[in-house]
């Protein structure tokens, strides 16, 4: 566990944001939270999806559901 970070809530918007941008602006959702873990953020799906609903909400992110599981998250600002 010596790679894992504590990281704030408020923290985690802004580390979502970045792996996105790594990622080139789109990912799925399971390859968002695997970028996330290869850092040491540990994230639980749940806690993504409500991180994700919350930057949907403000226009920073758009989640589109591609089936029951699969979910396709695009970067709609470029910070």
């Amino acid at each position: 566990m010596s790679k894992k970070h504590t990281v704030l809530r408020s923290e985690l918007y802004s580390k979502v944001m970045e792996a996105l941008q790594r990622m080139g602006g789109k990912a799925l959702e399971e390859n968002l939270l695997e970028e996330l873990r290869k850092r040491g953020i540990e994230v639980t799906q749940s806690e993504l999806r409500s991180i994700l609903m919350k930057l949907e909400i403000h226009d920073k992110v758009r989640v589109l559901s591609l089936d029951e599981e699969k979910k396709l998250i695009e970067l709609l600002t470029k910070t």
